[in-house]
C-alpha cells in the first residue's frame, strides 16, 4: 500500500479523507441506484421475478441477512472484549465507536432482507405488536431490537467521561451478541423435519463465523479509516490483534464443519441428499470454491503474510466466502423432497426443489449493502460531530490525532 499520511493541518472537521473516499462514493452510488432498480421490480412485480418458489422459500435475502447478523453480532463482540478488556487499538472510545457503528450498519440491512422476502411485508410489525415467543422468529425479533437500543445507548455513553454504566452495558451487549448469531443456528436445528439442518453444530458455526465476520469486517473499517486511529502503533496493535481473531476463527469454523460433513461421508448406513447436492452436485461451485477456496483458504494465506494491504483483501473474500457460506446452509436444506412423489404431482416453474438467485435478488442485495454503508457513514459523522463539540467528548477525537503513518508492511 502506498504510504499515507496524516498531518497536523488535517486534523477537526475536515479530517484527512482516506484515498478511497472517492472510489467508496462511486461503489456506493452504483450499488445504490442498481439496488432501487431491484426495489422497484419487487415492489412492482412482487415475488414473480425471484428464483425462489413454494418449495424453496428462501433464497439470496433471507441468506445476507444471516450475513448481516453474523457481521453485527461479531464486530460488537470485539469491540466490546477490546474496550473492556483494553486492548491496544480498541481501549478508547472513539476506537469504540466505530465497532458499535459497523454492528448497527450491518443488522440494520439485514431486516431489509427479511422485510422484501415476506409475502406481505405490511406484517412485519405484527411480530413485535402480537409475539408468540415460544416462536424462534419472534423471539430473534425482540432480541435485535432490544439490541439495537443497547448499541445506541452504548454508543451515547461513549461522549460522556468515565461513564459508569458503560461496560456493564457493553458486558449486557456483548451477551445479546453471542445469543443473535447462536440462535441463528438454532433457527434451523428446530427444524427436527430436516436432517441437514437438525445438527447442534450449526450454533457452534453461526458463532464462530460470526467472529470471524466481525474481524473481517474491522480490518476493513480500520484500514479505510486508518486516520482514527490514535497512534501509528495503535492502529498496527488493532488490525494485528483483529487478523489474529479472525484466523483463530476461520480455523474453528472449518474444523467443526469437517466435523460435521464427516459423519455423514464416513458412516455406510447414512446417506444425505443435501450434502450430495452441496459437496458433489450443482453447489460444489460455491462450497468448493466460493466458500473453501476464495472465503476461507485464500483468506487465511493472506492473513498469515505481513502485508496490512493483503490483510484487507483477506477480509473482503473473508466476508465473501462467509456470505456463499450461509447459502451453503440455506439452500441445500431446501432441496431434498420430504414428500416422495410431489415434485411430479405439481408441474410449474416454481414448484421445483432447485434455486438460482435472479438479478432482482442480486439488486436488492446491491442495496441492502449500500444502505449498510450509508449508515456507518452518517454514524461516523455524527460521531465526530459529537466528539468535536465542547460539551461531548474525552478529547480523544479522532480528527485530533496527528502523525499517523502507514506503510506497506507491518
Amino acid at each position: 500500500m502506498a504510504n499515507m499520511t496524516l498531518s497536523t493541518r488535517d486534523s477537526g472537521h475536515g479530517a484527512s479523507a482516506s484515498p478511497w473516499k472517492a472510489v467508496l462514493w462511486v461503489i456506493w452510488l452504483i450499488l445504490m441506484v442498481t439496488g432501487l432498480i431491484g426495489v422497484f421490480q419487487r415492489f412492482g412485480s412482487g415475488h414473480l421475478a425471484a428464483g425462489y418458489g413454494s418449495y424453496v422459500p428462501w433464497g439470496l435475502w433471507i441468506g445476507l441477512y444471516f450475513l448481516g447478523v453474523g457481521i453485527s453480532g461479531g464486530s460488537f463482540i470485539i469491540g466490546a472484549v477490546g474496550y473492556i478488556f483494553g486492548v491496544p487499538g480498541f481501549s478508547r472510545p472513539s476506537e469504540l465507536r466505530i465497532a458499535i457503528v459497523l454492528s448497527l450498519a450491518a443488522l440494520i440491512p439485514a431486516f431489509i432482507g427479511v422485510a422484501l422476502d415476506l409475502g406481505r411485508t405490511e406484517r412485519l410489525i405484527k411480530v413485535l405488536t402480537s409475539p408468540t415467543f415460544t416462536s424462534m422468529m419472534a423471539f430473534n425479533a425482540w432480541m435485535y431490537n432490544i439490541f439495537i437500543v443497547v448499541a445506541a445507548v452504548s454508543w451515547l455513553l461513549t461522549f460522556k467521561v468515565n461513564s459508569s454504566w458503560l461496560k456493564p452495558l457493553l458486558i449486557f451487549g456483548a451477551f445479546l451478541s453471542i445469543l443473535f448469531p447462536s440462535q441463528s443456528g438454532v433457527f434451523f436445528e428446530a427444524v427436527r423435519t430436516n436432517e441437514f439442518w437438525h445438527s447442534p453444530i450449526l450454533s457452534v458455526l453461526f458463532l464462530a463465523s460470526a467472529i470471524a465476520l466481525g474481524a473481517a469486517g474491522l480490518i476493513l473499517v480500520r484500514a479505510l479509516l486508518w486516520h482514527e486511529s490514535a497512534s501509528r502503533s495503535a492502529y498496527d496493535n488493532a488490525v494485528r490483534w483483529l487478523r489474529t481473531v479472525a484466523i483463530v476463527a476461520i480455523l474453528v469454523y472449518l474444523a467443526f464443519e469437517f466435523a460435521e460433513f464427516s459423519i455423514v461421508l464416513w458412516n455406510p448406513g447414512q446417506h444425505s441428499p443435501s450434502v450430495d447436492f452441496l459437496l458433489f452436485g450443482d453447489y460444489r461451485q460455491v462450497f468448493w470454491i466460493l466458500h473453501l477456496l476464495v472465503g476461507a483458504l485464500i483468506p487465511l494465506a493472506l492473513f498469515a503474510t505481513n502485508h496490512r494491504g493483503l490483510w484487507v483483501i483477506g477480509a473482503l473474500l473473508t466476508g465473501l466466502g462467509f456470505a456463499a457460506a450461509r447459502m451453503c446452509i440455506l439452500v441445500p436444506g431446501q432441496i431434498a423432497g420430504h414428500i416422495p412423489g410431489l415434485q411430479q404431482a405439481f408441474q410449474d416453474a416454481r414448484l421445483t426443489y432447485s434455486y438460482h438467485p435472479t438479478s432482482m435478488e442480486y439488486l436488492i442485495g446491491f442495496f441492502m449493502v449500500a444502505v449498510g454503508m450509508a449508515i456507518f457513514y452518517l454514524g461516523i459523522r455524527l460521531g465526530r460531530t459529537f466528539a468535536s463539540s465542547p460539551e461531548h467528548g474525552y478529547g480523544d477525537s479522532i480528527e485530533q490525532n496527528t502523525g499517523l503513518q502507514t506503510g506497506t508492511a507491518a
